[in-house]
């Protein structure tokens, strides 16, 4: 009898966890504030508690009396669907309208028990394209999509808050990460190790497990560019090159991490080769790179190894290889070894790049291109915060089960005597793409605010708040402010 009841507890557990997943994925109403107008919007809590997604239809009829006030409207771009949050007001709807839309709203609540897919979609918000997680609705005559809370809020700029399951919303405000204590907020956490700063002066505007050792998965390739750079500027090898792809890099290139197919043999130029390992991550290309130079991989990581200790990073930097695959030793005790240093350590080697050879961002910043002297190669870039922070200009993902989803990024900004800076952000250890993309773009907006305040003495605009400055850097950024509002 007790053998009966025990082989029931398997289906009973896979109930639950049935009835828990619907449950997590219904849609509820919470309570919004407009600068001060209550009101309630749909949102979806995607797989766990709070974790918030808000209806694109409802914030347009929130907002349409604000100079916030958008359109949604649905096409198709590179092949998928596209959302575009139109700026302007839509015409005031009939009462057909309004009951075509309540009738559809309550057709939606009684399948409100769906599970609704999270995909990743272009966003389009004020002409800027979006590459988000989102959770398109398409039933009978009516759409719909939800989009996470704080992503909208950031790429809004608008001052948005929630707490106690309400949401308010300054239109006239600009979101302001000195209201948030990122260190408490538990954002960090998210990643293994995190790191914000400029790169061009050192500046260091937050870091978290900075020191911490890393696995560096293909953000490796920054290395192995900067030696293939170093070596075109001693005249070594050339930028006319052309490289010829050994039989080890076409076996690499036909495995499970292959990206660009390649036969032994197989020659390309040179540039091409690089281009695609730094915006498709092609690992086959960053070792005919390494064998072009040094005629073997083993001779490559030892100059790796080499500038790692000339640019003074940590004992801790050790490169395997020019990829950022793991490698295996020959023991019959087999130990999988894997590229790694600190987030501190790649700050320093992104910032010495970024200083030497600039134009490395020409290449990362590229979201798509065909490489001709690659059979016509389609390479993608694999950084999503070339949509998701205008201004963006690279610099290299990574992945492996290890190092899990890493990103090293970098933002272009200018001082007030025109001078190019880099704001360069650091993830390492995101549990996927999505927390990585997320921590990336918070850390990234974050250090962007605190360029602006510390380099421009700009500071987010409070909406005409009456509030007296209480220090010189509160008093330049009123006045900046005051500017940019009568500008408009």
């Amino acid at each position: 009898m007790m053998k009966k009841y025990f082989n029931l507890i398997p289906l009973l557990m896979i109930f639950i966890f049935c009835i828990q997943a619907m449950a997590s994925q219904t849609k509820e109403t919470v309570k919004v504030s407009i600068n001060g107008n209550e009101s309630s919007i749909r949102v979806l809590n995607h797989d766990y508690d709070k974790n918030m997604y808000i209806s694109m239809n409802d914030m347009s009829d929130l907002l349409k009396d604000t100079d916030k006030a958008f359109i949604v409207e649905w096409t198709s771009k590179d092949g998928q669907t596209c959302v575009v949050l139109k700026p302007g007001k839509s015409e005031d709807e009939t009462d057909t309208d309004k009951k075509e839309e309540e009738e559809a709203s309550q057709e939606d609540g009684e399948d409100d028990k769906v599970n609704y897919t999270r995909k990743r979609m272009l966003i389009n918000i004020g002409g800027n394209d979006y590459s988000f997680y989102a959770i398109p609705v398409s039933e009978k005559d009516y759409k719909d999509c939800y989009v996470n809370l704080g992503e909208f809020a950031l790429a809004m700029n608008m001052d948005i808050s929630c707490y106690n399951n309400s949401v308010y919303i300054n239109t006239k405000g600009e979101f302001d990460f000195s209201k948030y204590d990122l260190l408490n907020s538990g954002l960090p956490y998210m990643a293994d190790s995190c790191l914000v700063g400029d790169a061009t002066t050192g500046n260091i505007y937050y870091s978290q497990n900075a020191d911490e050792v890393v696995t560096i998965a293909s953000t490796t390739k920054l290395m192995t560019y900067l030696i293939i750079k170093d070596a075109m500027a001693a005249g070594k090898i050339s930028e006319n090159d052309t490289v010829t792809f050994s039989q080890k890099a076409s076996e690499l290139s036909k495995t499970s991490n292959g990206v660009v197919r390649v036969e032994a043999g197989q020659t390309a130029n040179i540039m091409d080769v690089i281009s695609a390992m730094l915006i498709c991550s092609s690992n086959e290309c960053s070792l005919a790179l390494a064998e072009h130079l040094c005629k073997s991989e083993e001779s490559f990581v030892d100059l790796m190894n080499q500038k790692a200790v000339a640019l003074g990073l940590s004992r801790d930097a050790l490169f395997y290889n020019p990829h950022g695959l793991p490698v295996y030793d020959e023991d019959v005790l087999t130990i999988k070894r894997q590229n790694h240093l600190t987030a501190n350590d790649m700050f320093m080697l992104s910032a010495h790049i970024l200083d030497k050879y600039p134009e490395i961002t020409q290449i990362t910043s590229i979201k798509k291109t065909k490489l001709a002297s690659l059979n016509n190669f389609d390479a993608v870039n694999t950084n999503v915060l070339l949509y998701n922070v205008p201004g963006t200009v690279g610099l290299k993902t990574g992945t492996t089960d290890k190092a899990q989803s890493c990103l090293v990024s970098a933002y272009e900004a200018y001082d007030t005597a025109g001078e190019p800076h880099y704001i360069v952000t650091i993830v390492y250890g995101a549990e996927n793409t999505q927390t990585q993309s997320y921590t990336s773009m918070v850390l990234m907006r974050y250090g962007i605010q605190k360029f602006n305040v510390s380099e421009l003495g700009i500071v987010p605009d409070n909406g005409g708040s009456k509030e007296v400055p209480q220090n010189l850097e509160g008093l330049i950024g009123a006045v900046i402010n005051t500017a940019r509002r009568h500008a408009k």
